[in-house]
C-alpha cells in the first residue's frame, strides 16, 4: 500500500472518528442530561447489532454564517444508512442535536432526501428519528433548506413504503409537518414536543401563553390525535418502533410477515361468554375479548388514548397480521362520534396500503347524534369512512357479538355484506336496527332527551330485529353465519385462510384516488 492510500485511510478514519463525537462532549453530556440519546446510540438501540451501514459520513457544511464564520458540522447533522431490524432492511436517518441543534441545511436535507429515494426504490421501510431544532438560522444556503423538496417526496411516496418518525425531540413550525406526513408516529414522553407554533412563538404572535405540556406526547395522543405510540423514554419508544415493523410489509407490493404460531386455532375461549354480558345495556372491556381471541393475547394498540371508544390494533391470527378495529363498550357505549371517526380512517388507510386484512369485532350504538357534532361536521367523517371501506381492497371480516345499529353497526363496521364485507358472523344474541338500544345518547354526553321524541321517533326507530330473523331473510345481505362465542377464534382464522387471494377490480379510473369528504 502506497504513502498516499495510507494517508487518505487514515484521512477517512479520523473523520469517522470526529463523526463518533458529533458536536463534542459538551453536547453529548448536554444530551444526556436532558434523559435523551445521541443520534448514534438511537441507531443503536433501532438495529440489530452490527448491521448499521452509514452513507455520507464525509459529509460536512459548506456553507458560511452570515457573519462570515465557517462552522464544523460532522454529517451536517444528518446520520443516515441502512441496517436491519428482526433481520429485515430498513432504511434509517437519525438527526444529530448535538450538531448545530439537528437543524436543517442544505446538505442535511439532501442525505434524506437521497435515503427516501433510496427507499421507495428498493422497498424498504425509512424509520426517521427526529431530535432537530428546525431550520438553520443564519446560514446563506438555507433559505427553506429544501423542506419543501422533504414534503413532495414524504406525499409521493406514501403508501408505497412505510413511513415511521420517532420523534425525541422538539419538532416546530414547518417541520413539524414532516411527522403528520408519516404512516406513522411514536414520541417519546420525556423528550418529545411537536408544535406549529411553541409557547415562546405563540406568545410572540398572538400574546396567547400556553402550557409546556401544550405539544407533548400525552397531548398529540389525547386530544390532537396526531401521535399513535408513547414511549416513556427515547429507549422504549425506538423498542416499539421495532414491535411495529414486525407488523408491516416492506412495501406495498407484499404481505405482512407470517409468524409462527404455537397458540392453537382451536384454543378453549369458552370464558368470553362471562366477558360479554347477554344483558345489551351492561358495558365490557373489549380489550379482554380481542386478548382471548388473539395469539399468545399480544396485541399492539395504536392511539390507544385517543377516542377510547374505538380500538384499533395490530395482531395476529394463525401467526397471519391484521388490523382489528373494535367496538368498545366500556368507553361512552362504543358511541361514534368525530375522533373515533378519523381514528377507524386512518387505521384503514393503512391496512389498505400495506395488504393487511381487517377484522372487526361489532358492538355498537349508532353515531352520537346532536348539534355539537353536526357543526363540526360528523357526516363528513362518517362519510370518509364509507369511502375508505368500500374502496379498500384488502380482506374484511366482520364478528357481531351483540348488536349493530345503523351506520355505526352495520355500515362501517361490517355488518352490511354490500359494503364490501367478505365474511360477517354473528352471535346468536346479536341484534340489528335503525337506531340504538335503550342506551340514551344524550345522557351517556350529559342532556336529556326530548320526551316528545322519543314517542314519536325512538320507539319506532328502535324496533329490533335479532340475529334469527335476520338469518332467514338477509343472509346474503348482512349475515354469512350464526356462530357460537366459543367458536369465534377458529371462524376467524377460517375466514382469513379462504380471503387471502381474493381479487378486487374496482372501476377504472384516469387517476389513482377517489375524491373522499374531506
Amino acid at each position: 500500500m502506497g504513502e498516499k492510500m495510507n494517508a487518505a485511510i487514515e484521512r477517512l478514519h479520523d473523520i469517522k472518528k470526529a463523526n463518533l463525537m458529533g458536536g463534542g462532549e459538551k453536547h453529548i453530556q448536554r444530551q444526556h442530561g436532558r434523559d435523551k440519546l445521541t443520534a448514534r446510540e438511537r441507531i443503536d438501540c433501532l438495529l440489530d447489532p452490527g448491521t448499521f451501514s452509514e452513507f455520507g459520513s464525509c459529509v460536512n457544511t459548506t456553507g458560511a454564517r452570515i457573519d462570515g464564520r465557517k462552522t464544523d458540522a460532522p454529517c451536517d447533522g444528518a446520520v443516515v444508512g441502512t441496517g436491519r431490524v428482526e433481520g429485515r432492511l430498513v432504511v434509517v436517518y437519525a438527526s444529530d442535536f448535538t450538531v448545530l441543534g439537528g437543524s436543517l441545511g442544505a446538505q442535511h436535507v439532501v442525505k434524506f432526501v437521497k435515503m427516501m429515494e433510496m427507499a421507495a426504490d428498493c422497498g424498504v421501510p425509512m424509520v426517521w428519528l427526529l431530535d432537530s431544532s428546525g431550520g438553520r438560522l443564519g446560514y446563506q444556503d438555507v433559505p427553506s433548506a429544501g423542506i419543501d423538496w422533504w414534503f413532495a417526496l414524504q406525499s409521493r411516496y406514501s403508501g408505497l413504503t412505510p413511513q415511521i418518525n420517532v420523534l425525541m425531540g422538539p419538532c416546530i413550525a414547518g417541520q413539524a409537518y414532516c411527522p403528520t406526513l408519516c404512516d406513522f408516529l411514536l414520541m417519546s414522553r420525556k423528550t418529545a414536543h411537536l408544535w406549529l407554533g411553541g409557547p415562546r412563538m405563540t406568545q410572540a404572535a398572538t400574546s396567547e401563553k400556553i402550557g409546556d405540556d401544550v405539544g407533548g406526547a400525552d397531548y398529540h395522543m389525547a386530544y390532537s390525535g396526531t401521535c399513535d405510540i408513547v414511549g416513556d423514554t427515547d429507549e422504549k419508544t425506538i423498542l416499539k418502533t421495532r414491535d411495529l415493523l414486525g407488523y408491516l410489509p416492506s412495501n406495498c407490493r407484499e404481505k405482512p410477515p407470517l409468524k409462527e404460531s404455537a397458540d392453537d386455532i382451536g384454543r378453549d375461549i369458552s370464558k368470553i361468554i362471562d366477558i360479554v354480558p347477554d344483558e345489551y345495556d351492561r358495558t365490557y372491556d373489549m380489550h379482554d375479548v380481542i386478548k382471548l381471541l388473539v395469539d399468545d393475547g399480544e396485541i399492539f394498540e395504536i392511539k390507544d388514548e385517543y377516542a377510547k371508544n374505538l380500538i384499533t390494533c395490530f395482531c395476529r391470527f394463525n401467526g397471519e397480521t391484521v388490523g382489528l378495529v373494535a367496538s368498545n363498550p366500556a368507553e361512552a357505549g362504543s358511541i361514534y362520534e368525530i375522533n373515533a371517526c378519523d381514528k377507524y380512517y386512518r387505521f384503514l388507510q393503512v391496512l389498505d396500503a400495506y395488504n393487511i386484512p381487517l377484522v372487526n369485532l361489532t358492538d355498537t350504538a349508532a353515531a352520537v347524534p346532536g348539534e355539537s357534532q353536526e357543526e363540526k361536521g360528523l357526516l363528513r367523517h362518517m362519510g370518509k369512512i364509507l369511502d375508505v371501506y368500500a374502496t379498500a381492497k384488502i380482506p374484511k371480516i366482520s364478528i357481531i357479538l351483540r348488536e349493530a345499529y345503523a351506520d355505526a353497526g352495520s355500515l362501517i363496521m361490517g355488518g352490511v355484506k354490500s359494503m364490501g364485507t367478505d365474511l360477517c358472523y354473528a352471535w346468536p344474541i346479536a341484534r340489528f336496527a335503525v337506531q340504538a338500544s335503550t342506551l340514551d345518547y344524550c345522557s351517556a354526553y350529559g342532556k336529556g332527551i326530548d320526551t316528545d321524541a322519543h314517542t314519536g321517533y325512538l320507539d319506532r326507530s328502535r324496533e329490533k330485529i335479532d340475529v334469527f330473523d335476520a338469518a332467514k331473510s338477509w343472509t346474503a345481505q348482512v349475515v354469512d353465519e350464526v356462530i357460537e362465542p366459543g367458536q369465534t377464534r377458529r371462524k376467524i382464522i377460517e375466514a382469513l385462510a379462504m380471503v387471502r387471494t381474493k381479487k378486487v377490480s374496482m372501476p377504472p379510473r384516469a387517476k389513482m384516488h377517489s375524491t373522499a369528504p374531506s
